[in-house]
C-alpha cells in the first residue's frame, strides 16, 4: 500500500488515503475532484517520507 494525497488549486491537502495500486489511486483522485472545471488539482504519493508528484501519463508527453 502507498499513501496518496489530493491537493486543490490553492495548495490545500483535501484528502489523504492508503491505496493498493496506482490505477486505484487515479480513480480515487478523479472521484475526489469531481468538479474538474478548475485547473491546478494534483495528486502526490508518499515516497519514503517525501511527497512526489503522481504522474498518470505513463511516460507520455
Amino acid at each position: 500500500m502507498a499513501e496518496y494525497r489530493v491537493i486543490d488549486p490553492t495548495g490545500t491537502v483535501v484528502e489523504t488515503k492508503d491505496i493498493a495500486s496506482a490505477d486505484d489511486a487515479h480513480a480515487w483522485f478523479v472521484d475526489v475532484r469531481a468538479d474538474n472545471t478548475e485547473l491546478g488539482w494534483r495528486m502526490e504519493v508518499n515516497d519514503d517520507g517525501n511527497w512526489s508528484f503522481f504522474d498518470d501519463t505513463e511516460g507520455a508527453s
